[in-house]
């Protein structure tokens, strides 16, 4: 993948994480969860499992966007580099 293209990725992915639905959704989503952990019988060994797999794949989701939009970061620093780059050979080509 091109800087380029991983930037406008960490743009998109820092859009979905700043965005208010998502915030509010993500948030009742997880407490949703953690309220039907708690509330659930503790011989429900299985749906107890399944609850914990939903929280854990909720966070993969949000750690996937947060390691998208940090990978921008980088792509942002290649980007200003290669332009430096240009910036002084074409400097030392006119003065020469």
């Amino acid at each position: 993948m091109t800087p380029e293209q991983e930037l406008y990725r960490a743009n998109r992915a820092k859009e979905v994480l700043d965005n208010e639905i998502y915030i509010e959704a993500f948030a009742a989503i997880e407490q949703e969860l953690t309220d039907q952990w708690k509330s659930s019988p503790a011989r429900d060994a299985e749906g107890r499992e399944k609850l914990w797999l939903m929280q854990a794949l909720l966070g993969k989701i949000k750690v996937s966007l947060e390691a998208t939009m940090a990978s921008g970061t980088v792509a942002k620093d290649q980007l200003r580099h290669k332009q430096t780059l240009i910036e002084n050979a074409t400097s030392w080509l006119q003065s020469r």
